[in-house]
């Protein structure tokens, strides 16, 4: 009986190991590759800083969304109040460091 080995009559090459033998080989930890140094195996991300500010930006954007509307009348207000210098006291300068001072 004739069988076929391969083309021209070359048999297929047989791996040196089998392939769960290689695959326990390089997933053992501590263990040495050829040129004796140690297997570091895994992979690695390297964000760029571009996507990080990118990504800061959205964090952003989607912190103000969630924020309530602008009010136009106490923005109008505090405008006059500073046209009139009211924030110069030194009483409301003072409410309002103590008031900052919550946040840092």
């Amino acid at each position: 009986m004739v069988g076929i080995q391969g083309l021209g009559g070359i048999p297929e090459p047989k791996p040196d190991r089998t392939a769960k033998a290689k695959t326990e080989r390089d997933n053992a930890p501590g263990t040495n590759n050829s040129s004796g140094t140690s297997s570091q195996g895994g992979d690695a991300v390297k964000i760029s800083s571009a996507a990080q500010a990118a990504a800061e930006v959205a964090n952003i954007v989607q912190a103000a969304a969630g924020q309530e509307e602008v009010r136009l009348e106490k923005v109008e207000a505090a405008r006059a109040h500073i046209a009139l210098g009211d924030y110069k006291n030194p009483e409301v300068v003072s409410q309002l460091a103590d008031k900052l001072l919550k946040f840092l």
